[in-house]
């Protein structure tokens, strides 16, 4: 019995503090308002977190135990290591392992860039690692005895508070070693300053606990009431965690704040939910997972949905009906007349529009001045998706994307209707694959020197694209640019916000984390993109130029618990700044949400041409003439997986409500944008309006994963996707053998010398002539060949 209670009422206090650290961290400072859910949320983490820590942490004490008297540690027939001694053994323990870590993770770096296969990658890897080992095995020896005779040295009497041999000491060295570790090692190596470290910590914090608990039982505790005490707690976690595997996802809030918010329950229930998985596809019915049918495995949250079958294959509650559209065909006007001669169209690398107003001075000056659309969104939180959404109109999941993710030529990207009607059109962008060639259709100019600048986060280069884009107005003007137009179109990007983040000369931040030199750099291309306005109007450009600026997707500081960009639609990712200068228009601010699919056609009716049928975005030209709202549709994003990003979320805004719907996890976030932009209360339980919210994104969710089930946009095809079909080789028909028909053999004069024969029939026996002359083969091809080659030549 004290052999069981001291292992089961140690693991108990040990799970029950990091879950009640857990509730009071996420209550508190979490990015979710729990509002009345906090007991629930409490119960959820007791059963998820507390249960799973109870058993691991009782084995693992029981197992120390095992191994302790396995080494005859602490016995009275055995004397203990002497102390400098075993603090020389833990030592270098870290020491290796910390060589260890770190050495293979700078071995699979070099690797990764010099090996494109995966095998040769791990090979190394594991080589570099067996190296390491048996180098730690053969010098271990020698090392110890050094480190213990200057640990003997420094100290000839150790404390008994350092004292290995003794709980407290070994608890004592186990918080210098982890703690130490974990906040050295982010300073230390620069690959780690952008890392999430906090689940590790409390990790980390877990073995301290158990020990400390284990300690405090052998100096306070003894007999049956501990093992009561203990068996009690047990029995709290595993009621609790049978509540949570069947009503965790009754409340969509509670699954935010245990999958989003929490440090390390959130990761544990996607794993725990694997045991309620009874069709073996992956996807559970309990913890929330949402397995709508769990008995077939063709069934679950994700999967491709066949249309016109009559079964919800991907539980959105809908099939997906044939010749079905997931955007009502706009219909196209004429063209009003052109409010503008040259168009100059700027894009900002990860710019969020919230440090806009707050951290871009002129650029708010220029909103104030302009056409402002207060709520513009990108389609997706990825240059390579939202960039072509913008240009071609369309959703990111419904284009043809070639092997690099870039729009294929089918797709007719805005810069090809300008550049065949009748601008001359350039890019100017640093060299990133998807600049280098999907991009770059119908541009008669293509500028890359920005790249010397830019690549990997160099050095900072808007200033040279400021000059490189003056430098080429004044060629236009000039009559230097060939093929000379009358009007000219600038497409330019400016990338310095995307990280890592340098340091900006005369723009120093306030500190030396990645949001503050974030911050830094915004300051310094604002004052470039001023600089180029100001350019405009000294060369009389901007009376006569439609400007639009706007952002491919934003950057995330842990604002929802992430980093970086492209895995979530929060706001801080999708609402981008979005500002048109519109000669003769007055300063107007709207409201209405616009998605990014809606800019082209509104640049082309603005410009007066005709947009392209099949470009599914609205224009916004009458809301910029008139200033009348638009009506309020539906604003649609969305992220999925592809080779770069793991996560599948689709998401709309309609009115000043947003709701997301994480697919993988199957949860839904609603928030009233209006009251809460901060995204931090859900009431997807409580608003009137989810229901119908929810009915109208699962109509596009139908949509989104019948279209990824092509396989054209350079995702990963859902689960049950149809296999493209092999194309059926024709069997060539079988060439019948033309009889040759039989020659007269000319009639010679007989040699008349010896060992003369019959002369050859040859050319110069026919008549003299030095070379036969055959008719021209002529090929039907040809000519439509060379007709299209001069129709582009004409085009360009």
């Amino acid at each position: 019995m004290h052999i069981l209670a001291r292992s089961f009422l140690p693991a108990a206090l040990a799970a029950l503090a990091l879950v009640a650290y857990e509730v009071l961290r996420t209550a508190f400072i979490g990015d979710t308002d729990l509002g009345g859910q906090i007991l629930g949320f409490a119960a959820a983490l007791l059963g998820v977190l507390g249960l799973p820590l109870f058993i691991l942490g009782a084995a693992t004490l029981a197992a120390l135990n095992g191994v302790r008297r396995a080494w005859q540690w602490g016995r009275a027939d055995a004397p203990p290591p002497a102390p400098a001694h075993v603090v020389a053994w833990v030592i270098f323990a870290a020491l290796a392992l910390t060589v260890l870590v770190f050495g293979v993770q700078a071995a699979t770096e070099r690797f990764v860039r010099a090996f494109r296969q995966p095998v040769y990658q791990g090979l190394g890897a594991g080589l570099v690692a067996a190296s390491l080992v048996v180098f730690w095995a053969a010098v271990s020896v020698p090392v110890v005895r050094i480190i213990a005779r200057c640990v003997s040295f420094a100290a000839p009497r150790l404390p008994s508070i350092i004292d290995p041999t003794r709980r407290m000491g070994a608890l004592v060295w186990l918080l210098l070693i982890g703690f130490g570790g974990s906040l050295l090692v982010p300073l230390v190596v620069k690959a780690f300053h952008t890392l999430d470290l906090r689940p590790a910590r409390l990790i980390l914090a877990w073995p301290f606990l158990l020990v400390g608990a284990r300690w405090w039982y052998d100096r306070r505790t003894r007999g049956r009431s501990a093992l009561a005490v203990a068996l009690s707690l047990a029995m709290l976690f595993g009621v609790c965690f049978g509540w949570a595997a069947g009503s965790l996802g009754d409340s969509q809030r509670r699954m935010v704040a245990v999958d989003r918010d929490t440090l390390v329950a959130g990761p544990l229930t996607r794993r725990l939910s694997g045991i309620g998985d009874a069709d073996g596809d992956g996807v559970s019915r309990l913890f929330g997972g949402g397995d709508c049918d769990d008995t077939n495995p063709a069934v679950r949250p994700g999967v491709y949905d066949p249309p016109g079958d009559g079964v919800d294959q991907n539980c959105t509650g809908t099939d997906l009906a044939k010749n079905a559209r997931a955007f009502v065909r706009q219909v196209r006007r004429t063209p009003p007349k052109a409010h503008a001669k040259h168009v100059v169209l700027i894009t900002v690398d990860a710019l969020r529009d919230d440090v806009v107003a707050e951290h871009m001075p002129k650029l708010a000056a220029l909103a104030a001045e302009n056409v402002h659309f207060k709520n513009a969104y990108s389609h997706g939180a990825a240059t390579y998706w939202s960039i072509p959404a913008l240009l071609t109109s369309k959703m990111p999941s419904a284009m043809h994307m070639g092997r690099d993710q870039t729009p294929v030529n089918r797709e007719l990207l805005l810069t090809e209707v300008l550049r065949n009607g009748g601008w001359h059109t350039s890019l100017f962008a640093n060299v990133t694959v998807f600049f280098v060639r999907g991009l770059r259709q119908g541009t008669n100019t293509a500028n890359y020197d920005t790249s010397h600048y830019t690549v990997h986060g160099a050095k900072p280069g808007s200033a040279h694209l400021t000059d490189s884009l003056l430098t080429h107005a004044d060629k236009w003007l000039a009559g230097k640019l060939k093929p000379t137009r009358e009007k000219l179109h600038i497409w330019a990007h400016y990338y310095d916000p995307h990280d890592p983040y340098f340091e900006v000369p005369d723009y120093p931040a306030t500190d030396t984390s990645d949001r503050a030199r974030y911050l830094a750099i915004v300051r310094y291309v604002d004052d470039e993109i001023a600089r180029l306005v100001d350019g405009l109007k000294s060369r009389g450009l901007w009376q006569d130029t439609l400007f639009v600026l706007t952002s491919d997707h934003g950057d995330e500081f842990f604002d929802h618990g992430h980093r970086f960009h492209g895995s979530t639609l929060y706001e801080e990712m999708v609402h981008v700044p979005l500002i048109m200068h519109v000669p003769g228009i007055k300063q107007r601010t709207i409201e209405v949400p616009v998605g990014q699919m809606e800019v082209a056609p509104t640049m082309l009716e603005l410009l007066g041409k005709k947009v392209p049928q099949q470009y599914q975005g609205r224009s916004r030209t009458e809301e910029i003439l008139t200033g009348r709202p638009a009506p309020i549709e539906p604003v649609y994003f969305e992220v999925f997986p592809d080779s770069n990003y793991a996560g599948h979320q689709v998401g709309l805004r309609l009115g000043d409500l947003k709701l997301i719907y994480r697919i993988t996890e199957n949860i839904f976030e609603l928030y009233d944008l209006s009251s809460d932009p901060r995204e931090r209360d859900n009431v997807y339980d409580t608003h009137p309006e989810a229901p119908g919210l929810r009915a109208l994104l699962s109509g596009y969710v139908d949509h989104h994963l019948f279209a990824l089930g092509q396989g054209k946009s350079g995702a990963k095809k859902p689960p049950g996707s149809p296999k493209k079909a092999k194309a059926k080789r024709r069997p060539s028909p079988k060439k019948k053998k033309k009889s040759k028909p039989v020659q007269p053999t000319p009639k010679v004069a007989p040699a008349t010398g010896p060992g003369k024969g019959t002369p050859p029939v040859g050319p110069k026996s026919l008549g003299g002539v030095g070379k036969l002359q055959f008719p021209a083969k002529t090929s039907p091809a040809r000519p439509a060949k060379a007709a299209g080659k001069a129709t582009r030549e004409t085009k360009k």
